[in-house]
């Protein structure tokens, strides 16, 4: 069996590669330095290693070797004071109380398997060959292992990247930064994009040039947070569909950092991990901290290329196995049909109706416990309201379950009402810092997941629910950020400590809710997409990607998203008009088209409903469900963005390219434009296509060269699904 992780033990070479990627590093002088990161390469032989030069102001630890300066060199983990003057990796309070660590390589292992880390999200095993290399570098005066792991996969152009830092000194040290990937290139040009975004406006795009210093983002929310997301890729002149795009992001869902440094001599310094303005982890002998896992993604199509190394690999190594191919519910979603006002009757109601019309689960939203009339009150008494549910949810569900469907029900575990129960009766349950009130953030406080109590009391309280009432659906949300990280029972002095420890006490939390009960669908959402990251993908099969449902808005988010996220991932729900979030009013057809492209779900009133609006919705149901296999299954690809045109089209086609749904929203109608000419690639240009709309024949090389023409029609909003089948000889 051939390996995908070689060393060369005569060039000092590492190697690791498989038939779509290629990493290579060298050791130099006992620095582990970067090589390659790219298309897959048969053979090594330093073709592209640096012709190097002794510079003025440049430290030169070897006086026979002025040239090598480690303000130069590519290094896989740079750390401080030690001549280069980038942007650090680690960084360590040794011994002597100074931040001074210097590693040099002693060895490696092989490991014929994927780590899978104790208390953090990580790329699961499966039956894939998969191989692991760990590079071990030592400091011998400070006595500090630093353990470099990379994975690679056959069948996916990804190296999953970490780091693990022990401390085998007899004094404790301070671990005060460690990224979980550092990767020096040379600078041609290339365009940066991130994300940045808000609630209602998540996953924004920000492209541009990479200017000289540095640019950084992230969160020190306490979470992912939706104002930067975990990503960065760099591209020279790629588009959609064709340039080479290397991409990271970070299996985690608390503080993190995303940093690009172009230097003096035009290298560009890619980091990512946690973010270290927020991050102090103290290590007394024998201790080790380890890293959350990075994903470092590559593709020579472009940006829908490097899309599909992350859908493909979310699918096989990260989503949780028990609902990768699972088709999930269509829901009915209580929340803009009444808000609080939620009462047994209607419940009722709704369920008949959602009975009649198809659907397969119904979701109770917020304001079905005790005294939740508002959003200042109750979080943490997770006890029925009997005045709007006299015959308590269990009733609800065995009601449910009679009309064929299922139900679910919202949760905010993680928070705790200053006007609640709970807080009379465990204050110490609040997170807040010694001699200082808390601070609101949505009339709420944050429990402290850090005490163990706690987590047993969340664990506890959704178990019995889900338990003795039979409901087959969570929906988790989060709602605010944490402004006083700090636990009234544990003594984490620094905050630093304390984020990233309520972050794995939240983990170990979800981790034994989804384990206890792998049949029920836990959806992640936070103000919808403010913890939208690879981390709670783990853990959670799909997200609410944003509580704005207007289908203008909709768009961008969805598009980008898409960057990251497989269409099965994110859900998307039918809403009323005028659009409770922007008060804009789109047609039907538009908001479903939308709706369609995720796991889909509604919250109209469809109690209310008239009988040919019924009617409408049941069809929309009934295709839905015959599509939903493609749509959540298939692959996805991006057409036209609506970052920067009038238009938004994407494509859902098989993995034989058998059948293809297109779905092409027109927004602003303009005279100018007589008609509208779509290119349609990622079809079989060898085969012909059946368009089911018009009965019409094209080739797939026409459609992705020509394009294919449809009516401008009058007025705003309007969209084209077009469903293309390939015809088959006989």
């Amino acid at each position: 069996m051939v390996s995908m992780v070689n060393f060369d033990n005569q060039k000092m070479i590492f190697t690791l590669s498989n038939h779509s990627i290629s990493y290579i590093m060298e050791v130099v002088d006992g620095y582990l330095v970067h090589r390659y990161w790219g298309k897959t390469i048969t053979h090594y032989n330093f073709s592209n290693r640096p012709m190097l030069k002794k510079r003025t102001f440049s430290a030169t630890p070897n006086i026979d070797q002025p040239e090598l300066s480690p303000e130069f060199i590519p290094f896989e983990a740079p750390t401080s004071h030690m001549g280069d003057y980038r942007n650090a990796a680690v960084c360590v309070i040794n011994p002597n109380q100074q931040d001074v660590v210097r590693f040099s390589y002693v060895g490696f292992n092989i490991l014929n398997q994927a780590p899978e880390l104790v208390d953090l999200p990580f790329a699961r095993n499966s039956d894939e060959k998969v191989e692991t290399l760990i590079i071990h570098l030592f400091d011998d005066i400070s006595k500090i292992q630093l353990d470099l792991n990379y994975t690679i996969f056959e069948n996916h152009a990804i190296v999953v990247r970490s780091s693990t830092l022990k401390n085998m000194n007899s004094n404790k040290i301070i671990l005060e930064k460690l990224l979980s990937a550092s990767i020096d290139v040379c600078y041609s040009k290339q365009n940066l994009t991130t994300f940045y975004g808000t609630h209602q406006k998540e996953y924004q795009i920000n492209r541009g040039d990479i200017h000289h210093g540095l640019f950084k983002i992230g969160s020190s929310r306490g979470n992912s947070g939706p104002q930067y997301p975990p990503y960065l890729a760099v591209s020279e002149d790629a588009t959609e569909f064709h340039g080479e795009v290397h991409a990271m992001t970070l299996l985690y869902s608390g503080n993190h950092e995303e940093i690009v440094e172009r230097d003096q001599y035009n290298n560009l310094r890619l980091q990512i991990g946690l973010n270290s303005e927020t991050f102090s982890w103290p290590l007394n002998q024998g201790e080790s901290f380890q890293s959350p896992q990075a994903l470092l993604a590559y593709s020579e199509e472009g940006f829908n290329g490097n899309s599909q190394v992350f859908h493909h690999f979310f699918k096989e190594h990260l989503i949780n196995p028990n609902w990768t191919n699972k088709a999930r519910p269509i829901v009915i979603n209580s929340w803009e049909i009444t808000y609080f006002d939620v009462n047994d009757t209607l419940i009722r109601e709704l369920i008949d109706s959602a009975s009649e019309l198809g659907f397969e689960t119904v979701v109770l939203d917020d304001g079905w416990f005790k005294q939740r009339n508002s959003s200042q009150t109750s979080l943490g008494d997770w006890t029925v309201d009997l005045l709007k549910f006299p015959y308590g949810i269990k009733t609800l569900v065995d009601y449910a379950r009679k009309r064929n469907i299922g139900f679910g029900i919202w949760f905010e575990p993680e928070m705790i009402s200053p006007n609640s129960e709970l807080i009379k009766k465990h204050p110490n349950w609040v997170m807040r810092a010694k001699n200082y009130e808390p601070i609101l953030g949505r009339n709420q406080y944050y429990l402290d997941l850090t005490n163990n109590d706690v987590q047993m009391f969340i664990i506890n309280t959704l178990s019995k629910v889900i338990t003795e009432c039979g409901i087959n659906y969570i929906k988790w949300d989060m709602n605010r950020h944490i402004t006083d990280p700090f636990s009234p029972i544990n003594d984490h002095k620094k905050p630093g400590q304390y984020f990233h420890n309520y972050m794995v006490s939240l983990y170990h939390t979800i981790d034994q809710l989804t384990k206890k009960f792998p049949d029920v669908l836990f959806e992640n959402c936070s103000s919808g997409g403010g913890r939208l990251d690879p981390g709670m993908l783990y853990y959670f099969p799909q997200t609410w990607v944003s509580d704005n449902t207007d289908a203008f808005d909709r768009q961008q988010i969805q598009y980008n998203a898409s960057y990251l996220f497989p269409t099965s991932s994110i859900t998307g729900h039918v809403s009323v008009v005028p659009n409770h979030q922007t008060n804009r009013i789109i047609p039907l057809n538009v908001r479903e088209a939308l709706a369609s492209s995720t796991n889909m779900g509604y919250e109209l009133d469809i109690i209310k409903m008239d009988s040919d609006k019924k009617e409408r919705i049941k069809e929309h149901l009934k295709t839905y469900k015959a599509e939903r296999n493609l749509i959540l299954n298939g692959n996805f690809y991006r057409l036209s963005s609506p970052n920067d045109s009038n238009s938004c089209s994407w494509i859902f086609v098989d993995d034989n390219q058998d059948k293809a749904i297109v779905y092409h929203i027109r927004n602003t109608y303009n005279t100018y434009d007589l008609s509208l000419t779509l290119r349609i690639p990622y079809l079989d240009v060898h085969a012909d296509y059946l368009r089911f709309e018009t009965n019409q024949i094209y080739s797939g090389s026409e459609l992705a060269n020509c394009g294919l023409a449809f009516e401008n029609i009058k007025g705003d909003y309007q969209v084209n699904k077009i469903i293309l089948q390939k015809i088959v000889e006989n």
